[in-house]
């Protein structure tokens, strides 16, 4: 029996091969810049979750609480801040001790729930909004002081306090005993705060940022 060369069909072979690599190409091709619009879109949507929290990050540090050190965090003050910026405190007496006591001092029986967790949005100190004109929703903010070291001293007891009333003032020129002013110079003795702050979009809590503030005052 003789054996048959027929090369008939070859050319359609190699033409669906050719077709099969180029389909492969291009779906490659396609699946690159789908998932660079995805990184994009995700990038885009964090920094604006981010800006937002360095936003509440300067409320918190430039607003908030130097009116709470200087006496002026009243009832008028609150009432304006809440008709800005819808602020609130579900855990107000456990904030109250945060900012006057350290850590190892808060009252469990008033900071109840997880006062020291590292998650801002689990037993939160204050909440508020921050809007836009374009964006008249805007992001929702979770914050809580997680650490406190009062006095400049990391040992429980110390007085929340920046300044001390002693009167000694460690760093005054060499002198003879009559070279004292006869004056009280209050030392400053920073109190530290460690910040959770969380913010989020109010209509897609999955947009969202999270940092970690250390405050001095």
């Amino acid at each position: 029996m003789a054996a048959l060369h027929n090369n008939k069909g070859m050319a359609l072979v190699t033409a669906l091969l050719f077709t099969l690599i180029s389909l492969g190409i291009i779906m490659a091709l396609l699946t690159i810049v789908i998932q660079g619009t995805r990184v994009t879109a995700a990038s885009k949507s964090y920094k604006t979750a981010t800006e937002a929290g360095y936003g509440a990050v300067d409320v918190i540090s430039r607003d908030i609480l130097p009116a709470i050190f200087k006496g002026t965090f009243d009832t008028a003050y609150k009432t304006n801040m809440t008709d800005a910026i819808d602020m609130a405190f579900p855990l107000e007496a456990c904030f109250n001790q945060k900012v006057s006591r350290s850590t190892d001092l808060w009252d469990p029986l008033v900071c109840t729930g997880q006062p020291k967790s590292l998650v801002a949005t689990q037993s939160y100190d204050m909440t508020f909004n921050l809007k836009a004109t374009n964006d008249p929703v805007g992001f929702r903010v979770f914050t809580k002081i997680t650490d406190t070291r009062c006095g400049g001293d990391t040992a429980a007891g110390q007085p929340c306090t920046n300044s001390d009333g002693s009167g000694i003032d460690y760093l005054d020129a060499g002198g003879g005993v009559t070279s004292s002013a006869g004056t009280v110079t209050p030392q400053h003795r920073p109190a530290y705060f460690r910040i959770e702050v969380q913010s989020e979009r109010a209509v897609n809590p999955k947009e969202k940022a999270q940092m970690s503030v250390l405050y001095a005052y």
